[in-house]
């Protein structure tokens, strides 16, 4: 993998490391063994409550299995707490107060990890968050709480895991033979607690602080581990530290012959590893002089927010109703899992006495311009919304949906207006969600048109935006992480929506921070005049039941594509108008400023011929660029500045020509859409 050089000296953090007095809150008793009890000096966040649910760690201090001081990593412990961990610094058995074996550390080291999950809505924490963390035998047995199977103590409850969730390493033994450290110890069993000889599929993601020069525990080991974890798709990272021997990353707390620079930095590294696993919401503030332009703090993402008028209205609803009605509107990204459900969890801790109800209505490959037409259906028909999430600037960019700037206006103004005229105390949050296309536009000095028309409307609105396309093109251009490894698609990974979580958690933060007086109320905002005279704020459906068919259209009322054919789901077995010929025409009376067409676009979309009003003929072409591999729904306006003071009518036909690309001339229509 790609490692990062040190050349620079950190001189200043946040916080001094000197003149404190490093001590844990409380020890508590986690396991008996025939040796005596063994106990995790425990160490507590502000604020901190058994209530909470907050990510912890666990770490093991160093001593060659044969001795060794939790006190080792009080002062790492205490960092951790003040980014919201609660933090354990273990006892476990050593050669010489318990006259065992290294095997038994490794068994201690699970028991650790066990007993906090087992225990961890007593102790305030998140199961599925526990990091564990060491130095030397320490760093091992921490290691092989990931790695090494088995090796449990009796009488546990296995069903409850030892392996966390996460592993930050330093200087650690990963080799236990005569290549590494140790093999004298654990002769004849060289290997059995070997992690180098161990390292499987689905280990917790790592990283690894090692010196360069280290003379205990040989860097090639550590470069030989992640090297192997790397072909077992494994996520590991190892910072390489540069002429340092063993025991670097200990400051002068611990070791007084140490400085604090390596200490500052593998705690700054240790930030940005858990800030990427989303275990805390932003890397500290953190002060350099560098010689390397390989090391930088990361940025923040309240540069990337505009507040505005904010979320007042919500937050007083949450806080005096204790109930709220929260949506989400979208496309993919708002579909898949990721920080819609992130969102909802905060909101439930946030505002824990409030009951809530949540919409999701994100469907993929949908833009603005569907999220107008079907809002009333899929959310404003549910009852009043206090709080809407919307993102559309990833399809409203795509090519196959073809929009103009007037229809990205028209469709996010349609949306906004349309919810305000429902509710006009609803806040509304905006969200430009990342494309490589957008990236591309951020480094060539342009604004994404689609992220100016839509910002048009939150401006134009007063409602606040996340502008999480430039925070994400930004962040990897600061080499905070990668496109390709990190966040790896336009859908993204779990750490891409983490990050996407991270900025919009931030966002709500500035948002909620103000107390609510007793005399605080809801505002009933003003509905400015509109941008747009033709925006999409009275969108609805016309069923296809009430057109006309002629000649070679029909109704087929459980449509699905050809064996083979893909489609996207929950769009087979659907009721549709449809032709393949031009020898007839379908005719519709209708009423509104704009007038569409809900169609499947496949592989054989045809073209079509529709007149209004006994207009001339225009063609529009039902073949898209996303066509050629399956079946998707598409949105297509066909005229959106009619009079609304009159009626309509509009007659298609299928024509004779067709996408050079199509395999066919087909039209499938499963719906109409006006805008009233």
């Amino acid at each position: 993998m790609k490692y990062l050089s040190l050349f620079m000296i950190l001189f200043c953090i946040t916080v001094s490391v000197k003149a404190v007095n490093y001590a844990p809150d409380k020890k508590i008793c986690y396991k008996q063994t025939k040796q005596g009890e063994l106990y995790l000096h425990a160490f507590y966040p502000e604020n901190y409550s058994p209530n909470d649910h907050r990510p912890a760690a666990v770490f093991f201090f160093g001593g060659g299995w044969v001795g060794g001081n939790p006190k080792q990593f009080y002062q790492q412990a205490t960092h951790l707490t003040k980014l919201g961990f609660v933090c354990f610094s273990a006892e476990y058995r050593v050669k010489r107060f318990h006259k065992t074996t290294p095997f038994e550390c490794v068994e201690d080291g699970k028991s650790a990890i066990r007993w906090v999950r087992k225990h961890a809505s007593e102790l305030g924490v998140n199961p599925n968050m526990i990091v564990a963390g060491g130095g030397s035998a320490g760093g091992h047995v921490a290691a092989c709480t990931g790695v090494i199977k088995g090796h449990e103590a009796k009488g546990e409850d296995l069903t409850i895991s030892s392996v966390p969730n996460a592993m930050i390493l330093f200087n650690p033994v990963l080799d236990t033979t005569t290549k590494g450290y140790g093999a004298e110890k654990v002769k004849g069993r060289e290997r059995e607690i070997s992690p180098c000889h161990q390292v499987h599929k689905s280990i917790p993601p790592t990283i690894i602080f090692q010196g360069t020069d280290d003379h205990t525990t040989p860097f090639e080991n550590a470069a030989r581990f992640d090297s192997l974890m790397f072909e077992n798709k494994n996520r590991c990272t190892l910072i390489p530290i540069v002429g340092k021997d063993h025991g670097f990353f200990n400051s002068s707390y611990f070791r007084k012959k140490n400085t604090d620079d390596d200490y500052n930095y593998t705690m700054y590294q240790s930030e940005i590893f858990l800030w990427k696993l989303g275990y805390i919401s932003e890397p500290s503030k953190w002060s350099y002089n560098f010689n390397s332009d390989l090391i930088y703090a990361p940025l923040q993402s309240l540069d990337y927010h505009q507040i505005r008028r904010g979320l007042k209205n919500s937050q007083i609803k949450f806080i005096k109703d204790k109930t709220g009605t929260v949506a989400f509107l979208g496309g993919s990204i708002t579909f898949n899992k990721g920080w819609r459900n992130m969102i909802c969890d905060y909101l439930k801790k946030k505002f824990p006495q409030t009951e809530f109800t949540f919409i999701e209505a994100g469907i993929p490959s949908e833009g603005s311009t569907s999220g107008a037409f079907r809002l009333d259906r899929d959310i404003l028909s549910k009852g009043s919304i206090d709080l809407l999430f919307e993102e559309a600037a990833v399809n409203d960019r795509s090519p196959a949906l073809n929009r103009s700037s007037n229809d990205r206006v028209r469709g996010m103004e349609g949306i906004v207006r349309h919810a305000m005229e429902q509710n006009p105390d609803i806040d509304i949050v905006m969200m430009h969600l990342v494309d490589p296309r957008k990236m591309d536009d951020y480094r060539n000095g342009k604004i994404p048109q689609e992220i100016v028309d839509h910002e048009s409307v939150a401006k134009h609105y007063k409602i606040g935006s996340i502008n999480l396309a430039k925070e994400v093109t930004d962040r990897i251009d600061h080499k905070e992480f990668t496109w390709e490894n990190d966040f790896k698609n336009l859908h993204p990974s779990p750490f891409g929506q983490q990050v996407y979580f991270n900025s919009m958690k931030q966002f709500l933060e500035s948002c909620y921070s103000g107390s609510i007086a007793d005399d605080d109320k809801v505002t009933i905002r003003t509905i400015p005049t509109p941008l747009d005279a033709q925006c999409y704020s009275k969108g609805e459906f016309i069923s296809i039941e009430s057109a006309k068919l002629k000649k070679g259209w029909v109704y087929d009322q459980s449509w699905s594509p050809k064996k083979g054919e893909r489609i996207r789901k929950g769009y087979s077995n659907i009721p549709v108008i449809k032709a393949a010929n031009s020898k007839g025409y379908m005719s519709l009376d209708f009423e509104g400023r704009a007038i569409g067409i809900n169609v499947m676009s496949g592989p054989d979309a045809g073209k079509i011929e529709y007149s209004i009003d006994k207009g001339p003929y225009q063609t529009f072409d039902l073949f898209t660029s996303n066509s050629h591999y399956q079946h998707l729904p598409r949105y297509f306006v066909l005229d959106a500045s009619l009079s609304n003071k009159k009626k309509h009518n509009i007659r298609i036909r299928v024509s004779e020509d067709h996408n050079k690309n199509s395999k066919g001339y087909s039209c499938r229509i499963y719906s109409f859409f006006v805008n009233q």
